[in-house]
């Protein structure tokens, strides 16, 4: 119901499948086996090994190929090297980035048409406290689309947890558990483990109110992003060396809430890896843009920002981010 009415998977499809030997990722694949005949599909199977847990990383790696192995799926396992990047907040967020970047690139080598993850309702719900203590906008507190990058999909994210363990226990399938989800190391396992049952004794069906405030925040945030996108197209020039220019009297005249979504759009075509810039980063150029005295340049980390002669602005990649960008593509 959820890959029908969010248009995830076509017939005849060649589907990715993220498979960690976790409760949620082995109901994933078991679901998308017993659819692959009907719908035609072509499953491939990849498991991650990044050699954190010693013996029990290796363990998940054989229980998952063996599964694997007795279906007849084909498997693909990766074993990243994580080398603390900078700014990188956490192994986690380190791991998580590793995983999607090579599950992109083999989607791309094996020509799969998309990467299944098993992300469930209760995981957007803790996503959505965690955004929430960031003190995060609209687009964190809209959670995880059902699809991403036009690659990625969630089949599972209007599945709870105990569905799912519901779903493995009435199958009879096996699953492993990750020690790692255990510790309080971690601030998304401390929402797990301590902040959302508090939630849910207060409100006991507080994983489908969250679930549902993420449906109507994304539906605000599509819109958004679409307005944006059309303000780009209209107000912002690129220079022949990449330089994102615009009128400063005409983006005086936007909303707050468009002006902080079109720096941050420009902002992140800066970025190597189009990721978003920082809260902090777009407020900056924010007060650079509205401020009509004091100095004329804004350097940041990953670009300079220039006011120019009519008042136009220009926002430049820096450098060694444009290498970067080059060294990457």
């Amino acid at each position: 119901q959820t890959i029908r009415e969010h248009h995830l998977l076509d017939q005849g499809q060649h589907v990715l499948v993220a498979v960690s030997g976790g409760p949620d990722s082995m109901a994933l694949l078991s679901l998308l086996t017993s659819l692959a005949p009907s719908w035609r599909l072509k499953l491939t199977a990849i498991h991650f090994n990044y050699g954190l847990r010693g013996s029990e990383s290796d363990g998940d790696e054989k229980f998952v190929a063996s599964f694997c192995q007795t279906r007849n799926i084909p498997f693909v396992v990766r074993k990243p090297v994580l080398v603390k990047r900078r700014r990188a907040s956490s192994l986690q967020a380190l791991a998580r980035w590793a995983r999607y970047e090579a599950m992109k690139s083999l989607a791309h080598e094996i020509h799969a048409d998309r990467i299944a993850t098993g992300h469930t309702a209760d995981d957007q719900a803790e996503t959505i406290v965690l955004w929430m203590l960031r003190g995060a906008g609209l687009t964190g507190l809209a959670g995880m689309p059902f699809i991403r990058e036009e690659i990625i999909v969630r089949p599972l994210l209007r599945t709870t947890r105990e569905e799912v363990l519901d779903y493995l226990k009435q199958e009879k399938l096996p699953w492993r558990q990750d020690s790692s989800n255990m510790k309080d190391l971690y601030r998304r396992n401390r929402i797990r483990q301590e902040l959302l049952p508090v939630m849910a004794h207060i409100t006991p069906s507080i994983v489908r109110l969250l679930e549902r405030q993420a449906d109507l925040l994304r539906a605000d945030e599509l819109y958004l992003e679409q307005v944006v996108e059309q303000l780009y197209a209209s107000c912002v020039t690129v220079d022949t060396s990449g330089g994102q220019q615009f009128d400063g009297k005409a983006f005086a005249a936007f909303p707050a809430a468009l002006q902080r979504r079109l720096i941050r759009k420009m902002l992140k075509a800066t970025h190597s890896e189009g990721r978003a810039p920082a809260f902090r980063m777009v407020e900056e150029v924010l007060r650079f843009a509205r401020s009509g005295t004091g100095s004329n340049r804004l350097s940041l980390r990953m670009a300079d920002v220039t006011r120019e002669r009519g008042g136009r602005f220009v926002i430049r990649r820096k450098e060694q981010e444009a290498a970067r960008k080059v060294r990457s593509s």
